[in-house]
Formats: structure tokens, sequence, C-alpha cells
């Protein structure tokens, strides 16, 4: 039962990050072709993966819906997770695409697993494990050299792109460990749902996407589908199903498969081509997937 518990928490957090690296490309494409700002996206993108996830666990949980709200503590949670780890973990990763690009934004944004360990080696006056602290180092190893091509100097980006790049990953950590306790009482699309239509309600007179409409055509459609339905509604129900299964630090690194995906459907999409420095970049961080995977760690 155990095993199987791992196994699936390793699949979610694992399809979660292919997916992200999807929704990465869909919201460049958008950048590029068709005046989008990170602004217009994030307000709508919000909103709408709000209200699908809420509609989804209305008809899935019915009056569960509400459990949420039952307690101060837990709507207090959930405000603070709205803030920090929707609104905030989403709009410094665009913007961070939209002053950059994305395989710096998130070279930048995986510096996220690094942080949680630290946190939770604080927190738990504990140092990691071996296999913990190589799994995070190969992670931030294969992210950097797959943005960077291994050479610190490409990393060449305005102070304003750096600082919000690190705000992705500040916020990043705070989307993954704020809401564990809801989760506990409450179903992850629930958590989501409310989190994000809430989020996007705050973020529409803010932004006011209706002022910047771009042109409506397939092309659009297409891409804000990928950015809304399978890089947020999907993406983010099953990271955090995952952090629930296996815990923050394990899913975090997982999903860092991430910027493999972003690469390769960029090469497939975008036809950017392939180096020797992204193949080595790949096999960090499938490495780590490995070591999380086949290793078993000793509990916290």
């Amino acid at each position: 039962m155990k095993r199987s518990k791992t196994a699936a928490g390793i699949f979610l957090t694992l399809i979660s990050g292919i997916f992200w690296g999807f929704s990465g490309s869909c919201g460049q494409y958008l950048f590029t072709n068709h005046a989008v700002n990170s602004q217009w996206l994030v307000a709508v993108r919000i909103l709408l993966s709000g209200v699908i996830l809420l509609v989804f666990s209305a008809i899935k949980h019915k009056r569960e819906v509400f459990a949420v709200f039952r307690s101060k503590k837990n709507f207090a949670r959930l405000a603070a997770f709205t803030v920090f780890g929707l609104i905030m973990c989403q709009y410094a990763y665009f913007r961070a695409i939209e002053l950059s690009n994305a395989g710096t934004a998130t070279v930048l944004q995986y510096l996220s697993p690094a942080m949680i360990l630290v946190f939770l080696c604080i927190k738990n006056k504990k140092p990691p494990v071996f296999r913990e602290a190589a799994a995070i180092i190969l992670a931030i190893g294969g992210t950097f050299i797959i943005a960077t091509g291994g050479d610190a100097g490409n990393l060449s980006i305005s102070p304003e792109a750096l600082i919000w790049g690190l705000l992705a990953a500040v916020f990043l950590v705070c989307y993954s460990l704020i809401p564990v306790p809801l989760l506990e009482v409450t179903d992850t699309s629930s958590v989501l749902g409310w989190g994000m239509t809430a989020g996007g309600i705050v973020l529409l007179p803010i932004f006011r996407p209706w002022e910047n409409m771009p042109q409506i055509n397939f092309s659009f459609v297409a891409a804000l589908f990928g950015v809304i339905l399978v890089g947020t509604v999907l993406a983010y129900s099953f990271f955090l199903k995952g952090i629930h299964l296996i815990g923050a630090t394990k899913a975090s690194i997982i999903s860092s498969i991430e910027p493999v995906a972003a690469t390769v459907i960029s090469a497939v999409w975008l036809g950017t081509d392939f180096t020797f420095t992204d193949i080595i970049g790949f096999a960090m961080i499938i490495s780590t997937i490995l070591i999380i995977s086949i290793k078993k760690e000793p509990k916290r």
C-alpha cells in the first residue's frame, strides 16, 4: 500500500512537471506571437482555471466543496495560499519569462527545491541525508545547464528579470508548503478552485485584461487552452496531490522534469536545436527522479 502510494505520488508530480513545461512554452508563444503580456495572461489564466476546478469539485464532492471554510484557521491559510502560493507564484514566473525567456525563468524558479530542503532542515533541526542533497544538487545543476549551456556568462538577464525569477522560486516554496494542512481536510480541486477563483477576482480590476484583448484565432485559443487546462488545472492539481502523497521536498525535486519537457516541446514545436549540454542536463534531472523513486528515504 505504501509503495503504491509513493509510486502514485511520483507519477503525478512527474506529469505535473511535464505539463508545466508545456504551459511555459505556450505562455512564451503567446507573448511572442499574440502581443499578450504577463498581467493579462495571469489574470485570465487564474480566474478561468479556478472556475473550472470549482465546478469540477462541486460536481464530484458536492457540499464538501465548502469544507475549507469551516474554520477560521483554514480560511486564513487559504487566503495566504491564494496570495503567496497562486497569484505571486504564477505572476512572478510569467513575468520572468516575459522579461527574459522560459529557460532562464525556469532555472531560477527551480532553486525552490533547495529552498524547501533548507527550510525543512532548519525546522526539523536535521541535516539533509546524502541522497536527498545529491538529488537536489543534480536537479539544480541540470536546470542550470539546460538554461545556460553550462556557461554562467550566458545567464545575461536584466536585474528586474533576475529579481522576478528569484521571487518565482520563493513563491513556489510557498505554493508547496502553505496548502499542505488544507489537503488533510478537503480535496485538491476545492483548495485550488477557491484559491484561483478568489485570486482571479482580485486581479481583474488590477490588471484589466479586457482593455488589452488580443486578436482571437485558432493558434491563440489553442495556446491559451494549453496554459489554462493542461498547464494549470491538471498540472497544479497533480502537483498538490503529489505533495500530499510523497511530501513537498520529493515532489518539488521530481517536478524539476519541467525544464526537460519545456526544452523538448520547444524543439518539436518551435524548432529549437538540442546541444550536448542539453543532453547532460536531461541526464542530471532524470537521475534525480531515479534517486527519489528507487532509493528509500528515511522519514523526517
